[in-house]
């Protein structure tokens, strides 16, 4: 075979071990296939030159790199659980300003989210210290060192506190999805296969190739850190395991690769 080019990434696809397919990506940034075999040296006698190999455990090193965050890779990498909610709880906390009209929580409308009733937490901010005063909630005629809020999220004071800072802390749901980890978390083993492109040194022609490993066990880095104007990278590192034979791996193999050349 002519010598050929990496020039693309190309798409992945998990699977359940029993076919079903459980993530598509094709917005990867890298993929890393590092077979590596070696042999353990027995050296003895008065040679420099090692009498007897024997062959040493495979070090294959495999790892996809995706710019992105995505709960299926946080399931199949960390052993996480996701999980869809039509009642999906956050934390919000938010500055404001109490005007005549008082305050309108913002989260809410914008996420199109319902306030959870009696979460909130309204505090007075002072201008030169940034000293934070609680105020206590009350159903009407809140006095200075009060505020009342409806269903909707709107607060208000007494006339003294109008034009003061004030800092709210409360909860809003909202439809979403939530992944969960356990400390005794262990990922599921599954079918990875990685379809790309090559190109020919000699034509310049494109060649399809395509990367399986019938029996893959996630592992690695998964990143949700945040920092401004960098986006975050997941890295899975995927372990090869010696799997059963299959009707489409009757050999048993561990792995292929093929070139449409």
């Amino acid at each position: 075979m002519r010598p050929l080019v990496f020039d693309g990434v190309g798409t992945v696809v998990a699977r359940e071990l029993d076919g079903k397919v459980k993530y598509v990506e094709d917005k990867v940034s890298k993929v890393t296939a590092q077979l590596q075999f070696d042999w353990q040296q027995v050296m003895g006698g008065d040679s420099g030159y090692a009498f007897h190999y024997t062959a040493g455990d495979l070090q294959d090193k495999i790892s996809i790199e995706v710019p992105r965050y995505s709960p299926v890779l946080a399931d199949m990498s960390q052993g996480g659980q996701t999980k869809r909610s039509s009642n999906l709880e956050f934390d919000e906390t938010e500055p404001g300003l109490l005007t005549t009209e008082g305050y309108t929580l913002k989260a809410v409308t914008k996420y199109e989210g319902e306030f959870v009733a009696e979460s909130d937490e309204v505090y007075l901010k002072d201008p030169k210290t940034d000293e934070l005063k609680p105020l206590t909630r009350t159903a009407a005629s809140p006095t200075d060192e009060q505020y009342m809020i409806t269903a909707e999220g709107k607060i208000s004071s007494s006339d003294a506190n109008k034009g003061k800072e004030i800092l709210v802390t409360y909860k809003w749901t909202t439809e979403g999805t939530e992944t969960s980890f356990d400390g005794t978390r262990r990922p599921t083993p599954f079918k990875l296969t990685h379809r790309f492109e090559l190109i020919d040194d000699k034509t310049g022609n494109p060649v399809p190739c395509q990367l399986t490993i019938y029996k893959a066990l996630g592992g690695g880095t998964l990143d949700v850190s945040q920092e401004r104007k960098k986006a975050n990278v997941t890295t899975m590192d995927v372990q090869v395991m010696e799997p059963d034979r299959t009707p489409d791996n009757p050999e048993g193999h561990a792995m292929t690769i093929k070139f449409g050349i």
